[in-house]
């Protein structure tokens, strides 16, 4: 590969010459412009971006850091991401850290060391030291999804909370009054909102069923989970799921037991994943807006980029999808 220092051999000048002529700086004669453009253009040098990002500290990558993309729903929030970052000339540099804190460790300072322009988090993995850590080495920090809105700097989220009492409550509208809750992990935080929407509607409907089972966002746990409620005979009439993926090993479940949905059972989950739309019957779900995310991540980065721009925390509205399933 040509470097700056081949073309200035040759040209018989100094790289710095070279370089002025390159950036369009001037500051030689016409014919010694001339012979170097043209050795440029002959030779097709490209110059290192990467280096002249590293010697002025900045570059045009943003990282996104998911937890895993075994889940669809991060693959197609980064493809949001992705799409409205090139909008902007921005590239994005994708961290999968596949729920592992050596991974995560090893993204931190790949993210620090390349001067990422900024860090969009998604995974329970990050501490508010980690982001402490970021930020102190110019790196600008928005926390998203899983993680949490308990620290000084930028978070967009959706309002899970009234997700899911929205969520509870149209299966309620639909007629279910026997609704299970297939809830995420005990220690997300995302889990605890949710379960207190879904509690919260209940309550507002007099309704004293109530059942809280957490899961791992699976397609597997979601299929065990009401597998095992129909081998233990349990009765009920509806399923609000955490996510998509559960609400489809649910509703393949319903099927294997031969309780027809939505005659029998209703289901709904929380995600909006393109997959929703190519199952049978088509899954009704709360879309987690990514679209929209996506376009407030990528302005907050450029707000929190100017100094006299404070972070901002923003929750967006979630909005139900209805299909089949209900």
């Amino acid at each position: 590969m040509t470097t700056i220092k081949d073309i200035a051999k040759m040209a018989g000048v100094s790289t710095a010459t070279v370089s002025r002529i390159i950036n369009g700086k001037g500051e030689a004669k016409p014919e010694t412009i001339e012979r170097v453009l043209k050795l440029v253009e002959e030779l097709n040098y490209q110059p290192n971006k990467m280096a002249q990002s590293l010697k002025r500290r900045a570059t045009n990558l943003i990282a996104v850091m998911v937890p895993n993309l075994k889940n669809p729903f991060f693959g197609e929030l980064v493809t949001a991401i992705e799409t409205e970052a090139e909008k902007f000339g921005l590239q994005v540099f994708l961290c999968d850290t596949n729920d592992s804190r050596e991974k995560v460790e090893y993204f931190l300072d790949t993210i620090a060391d390349n001067y990422c322009l900024g860090a969009i988090i998604c995974t329970l993995q990050v501490t508010i030291n980690d982001l402490e850590t970021l930020e102190k080495r110019g790196v600008r920090t928005i926390t998203i999804d899983r993680s949490y809105f308990h620290h000084p700097y930028s978070a967009i989220n959706i309002d899970q909370l009234n997700g899911a009492y929205m969520a509870t409550h149209h299966l309620i509208e639909r007629g279910a009054e026997k609704i299970v809750f297939l809830s995420g992990p005990q220690e997300d935080a995302l889990s605890v909102e949710r379960e207190k929407g879904y509690l919260m509607a209940l309550t507002s409907h007099n309704l004293s069923f109530s059942q809280v089972l957490n899961g791992d966002y699976t397609l597997q746990k979601g299929y065990e989970i009401i597998d095992d409620l129909f081998h233990q005979k349990q009765h009920f009439d509806g399923i609000f799921a955490s996510n998509d993926l559960m609400a489809i090993g649910a509703l393949r479940a319903c099927k294997d037991n031969n309780k027809a949905v939505p005659k029998k059972i209703k289901i709904i989950g929380n995600d909006d994943l393109t997959l929703d739309n190519f199952i049978e019957p088509r899954l009704t779900t709360m879309s987690q807006e990514k679209e929209k995310i996506s376009a407030a991540i990528i302005k907050e980065l450029f707000n929190i980029k100017q100094k006299e721009k404070q972070p901002q925390k923003l929750v967006f509205p979630p909005r139900l999808v209805l299909r089949e399933t209900t």
